[in-house]
């Protein structure tokens, strides 16, 4: 059969049996009919079929991405209520998009070429308008504010800010019982916010991970940032996590409508990977653009022809996020036991001031600041003094703004990023030269060895406090630790000089912020170097 006995959509179009859709596939392989339009087998299919409020697709060049979000808004044409919009970065960039959506479009309605207004305006009454998002976040909001959408698609995702998508999910509604959904298509861009809000579908080697594809997550945004967003298997587990907020904003007069305050602010996510080798049109009809994405440079290489959302010109992440998995969760490795603090320095600005309290090899606290030169100094002071850190155990960055610390820490044990590597105990000092590149370098690989081996634990209370800063807002420890254990490998001239970690530039870009808090943490190492013996002074109690 053809068609499903007695089945209809809700519009009343007959349901095609898959059959019936395969068979017209190979029609139009042998011989292509414009007339014919439907998904191709794979990722186009996954999309135009997923059911989630926000899908994105990205991967390969090629997987007919763009196609897929023109087709994606097809069935709503012949509503006469259906308000859409499609975007992309800058008005010159829809040349290809008007040509295909003409294909698409063209027995439906008619399409205004005005550069003032590029819409499609459909013979029921709805409409489906081009337009770009290169203005800043105040004028973007401002041109859209009050605006309607039940489809909102945006081309090359990873090009538009956060906050501009953030503010579209306010846009996207209507009052005609049209689905609201809003999908973007994006190409591999490992510095982009989109690479941290489908971590969860992408593995460690950067390609998506196959069982996870097109699968639905939930979440809530709850700041201007990818890392204050917060994510679960279902609905109620992201509403346990963020109930106060909810709660908080609930209103009787949903509850009346027959909303459900757990469904009613999640949002489901889903992330489908484009593959280029399912865009047989493509592949069929211009082979030479297969042949052009193999012979670009690796690092392009990786991105456009195997999808991959990680890949850079420098080393791989040192710390796995399975290895962040186990110290979240290992055993207290008190150690010696001794209080020791070290401490990132930073004033009012967009840095952080980060501080955390050891306890041999345990981290039993920490403390932020963002304040001016003298309140942070006595804010350090007295930090020491709660914690019951003697001022010899407490390291402190010396480099740029650090200085300032000299005269008012005598005793403490200044961390110079650019210093000779240290020999420990049994090491041959040229050896040790020869492995490092400086002393920064030394201590945030060894760090990472041992954190790795299961040797450094955390106080787990601590774990879902939640800071914000530069690039971040209201986010759990957990995750900011998470992301920036990132920062964290070997750049590229490493093996001419010993393992150089990379500059502070290219640890934002992967980070995606100042990785303040893991900076801070790695400089703890500079004890195991520098051993000394150590007294106990009279009169003082150890806790």
């Amino acid at each position: 059969m053809e068609i499903y006995e007695n089945i209809r959509t809700k519009s009343g179009e007959p349901v095609f049996t898959y059959e019936y859709i395969e068979n017209l596939r190979r029609l139009d392989r042998e011989k292509p009919d414009p007339l014919k339009v439907m998904p191709q087998r794979g990722c186009q299919e996954k999309f135009v079929a997923s059911n989630a409020d926000i899908t994105i697709i990205g991967g390969n060049r090629g997987g007919g991405k763009s196609f897929a979000m023109l087709l994606d808004a097809l069935p709503d044409v012949r509503n006469k209520f259906f308000v859409s919009v499609i975007f992309r970065k800058e008005k010159k960039d829809f040349d290809n998009l008007e040509k295909e959506s003409s294909h698409l479009y063209s027995q439906y309605g008619k399409y205004n070429r005005s550069q003032s207004d590029m819409t499609w305006n459909f013979d029921k009454g709805g409409s489906l308008m081009f337009s770009h998002f290169s203005d800043t976040v105040n004028d973007f909001k401002e041109r859209f504010r009050g605006k309607q959408y039940s489809y909102i698609a945006i081309d090359e995702l990873p090009q538009m800010e956060f906050k501009k998508f953030k503010f579209l999910t306010t846009c996207n509604r209507n009052a005609a019982g049209i689905r609201n959904r809003i999908v973007g298509t994006c190409n591999p861009d490992p510095d982009s916010w989109v690479r941290k809000f489908i971590d969860w579908w992408i593995g460690e080697d950067g390609l998506p991970i196959d069982e996870r594809d097109g699968v639905v997550r939930y979440c809530f945004m709850d700041g201007d940032t990818p890392d204050s967003i917060y994510w679960g298997n279902t609905p109620e587990e992201v509403y346990l996590q963020c109930k106060k907020t909810i709660d908080d904003n609930w209103k009787p007069e949903f509850e009346a409508l027959g909303f459900n305050k757990i469904t009613m602010f999640v949002k489901s996510v889903t992330f489908i990977r484009g593959k280029l080798e399912e865009n047989i049109k493509l592949i069929s009809s211009d082979p030479n653009y297969v042949a052009g994405l193999v012979q670009q440079d690796e690092e392009q290489r990786s991105r456009d022809l195997e999808g991959n959302w990680n890949f850079k010109n420098a080393g791989d992440d040192k710390i796995k996020m399975s290895d962040m998995e186990r110290f979240f969760a290992a055993p207290y490795n008190i150690g010696d036991g001794r209080r020791r603090a070290s401490c990132d320095i930073a004033f009012t600005g967009g840095d952080s001031l980060v501080m955390w309290l050891w306890r041999g090899w345990h981290i039993e606290d920490v403390f932020v600041s963002r304040r001016d030169a003298k309140t942070t100094i006595e804010i350090v002071k007295n930090k020491l003094l709660e914690w019951g850190v003697l001022e010899e155990d407490f390291v402190y960055d010396l480099n740029g703004i650090g200085q300032a610390f000299t005269g008012f820490f005598r005793n403490a044990v200044q961390f110079n990023n650019i210093a000779t590597p240290i020999a420990p105990e049994n090491y041959q000092k040229d050896g040790i030269r020869a492995q490092y590149a400086n002393l920064k370098s030394q201590c945030a690989f060894m760090f990472a060895e041992k954190l790795i081996r299961g040797e450094i634990s955390i106080n787990e209370n601590i774990l879902d406090r939640k800071y914000s800063g530069d690039g971040y807002e209201k986010t759990p420890l957990r995750q900011i630790l998470m992301r920036e254990r990132k920062c964290i490998r070997a750049a590229e001239d490493s093996s001419d000089k010993g393992l150089v970690l990379i500059q502070k530039k290219f640890m934002k870009k992967y980070v995606g912020h100042s990785p303040d808090y893991f900076e801070s943490l790695i400089m703890r190492y500079i004890f195991e170097l520098k051993r000394r013996k150590h007294t106990k002074p009279k009169g003082l109690c150890w806790i």
